[in-house]
């Protein structure tokens, strides 16, 4: 709660926001950052300035969105994203040496493997059950199951479906830890042209937050479809200075509806998924591509990026970042 004395309002965004960061408010989902902000706005509007601080990803929607809501508040944006990003990042490149030899003929059109269920991935993983696609995925219970089916039919204005009930199917048969099921899956991922990344939900807001399962479809050089956040497919990919994949239907790609444009986006291109053929044609368009992110991933100076981008921050900034334990490594 915002004291009645606060003149000036620093926000720091320093973690991705997950399927609990959303709300259904009516028949919407909505963001609860920007619910806070509508709670609190009487507040809000007599500061004379607010801070937003991305340190994941891209916040300038929330710059935007402010300045709408408070037009009589200074808004500035400062942006650190690789101090979070740069986390996946060394992730994947510690992965580099159990990547196989790279293949341009592939024996899979596509792999993905959910690990915790959200709701961008239980509507993927409705469509493949649909279409007979084989990925792998945790069990699903009833009422997890209704709770989306509830979510969906609200934000579609559709009846609800019955759930779904299923069992987990696993990719590897014994108990591994994290870091070893992610060496272990980059062999199928290096055999497969395409793979679907779920990584976060849609908040609205927070952009372009890619994880480890970007990251490694890059390292692979496979190809990443994308059901995350507006124009994840198209723009999505260049704040980090990747190029965008080409051959898929975007259209939907800029959907404010999050369930609208996940379930669109599957069904305009069903066509391609549905044929290995296309996806290797597909594949075989992305060369120029595949190879120019590659090199980016695994060619680029992270750390100095990173400090690049700390350096010109405001001191209150890196005083915070500081304390947080979220330092640049040393020069």
């Amino acid at each position: 709660m915002l004291e009645n004395d606060t003149e000036i309002l620093n926000l720091f965004f320093h973690d991705h926001c997950n399927s609990n960061s959303l709300s259904l408010i009516g028949n919407y989902l909505e963001w609860k950052p920007s619910i806070w902000m509508e709670f609190e706005q009487e507040k809000i509007e007599k500061l004379k300035e607010i801070n937003i601080v991305s340190l994941l990803g891209d916040l300038t929607a929330l710059q935007s969105y402010c300045k709408k809501l408070f037009p009589n508040v200074t808004i500035n944006y400062h942006a650190h994203n690789l101090s979070l990003q740069i986390k996946p990042i060394r992730d994947t490149l510690s992965r580099r040496t159990a990547v196989p030899v790279h293949k341009s003929i592939r024996d899979l059109a596509f792999h993905t493997s959910i690990g915790t269920i959200r709701l961008n991935r239980y509507i993927l993983l409705k469509f493949s059950l649909k279409h007979g696609f084989d990925i792998f995925h945790p069990a699903i219970t009833y009422n997890l199951s209704k709770d989306f089916e509830n979510q969906i039919s609200r934000c579609l204005s559709t009846g609800i479906q019955q759930p779904t009930v299923l069992q987990q199917k696993r990719m590897f048969t014994e108990e591994i830890d994290q870091d070893e099921f992610n060496k272990k899956q980059i062999s199928m991922l290096s055999d497969s042209y395409l793979n679907f990344v779920t990584t976060f939900p849609n908040t609205d807001m927070l952009r372009h937050g890619h994880d480890e399962k970007y990251f490694d479809t890059i390292l692979c050089k496979t190809v990443p479809f994308m059901l995350c956040e507006k124009h994840s497919n198209s723009t999505g990919v260049e704040l980090l200075g990747f190029l965008p994949y080409v051959g898929f239907d975007l259209k939907s790609d800029g959907i404010d509806n999050p369930v609208l444009r996940w379930t669109s986006l599957l069904e305009d291109n069903e066509n391609i998924f549905k044929d290995k053929q296309r996806v290797k044609e597909l594949y075989n368009k992305n060369q120029r591509v595949i190879e120019h992110n590659y090199n980016r991933l695994v060619n680029t100076d992270w750390e100095a990026e990173r400090l690049a981008q700390f350096d010109i921050l405001p001191t209150f900034i890196k005083e915070y970042l500081n304390s947080l334990k979220l330092k640049p490594p040393t020069r």
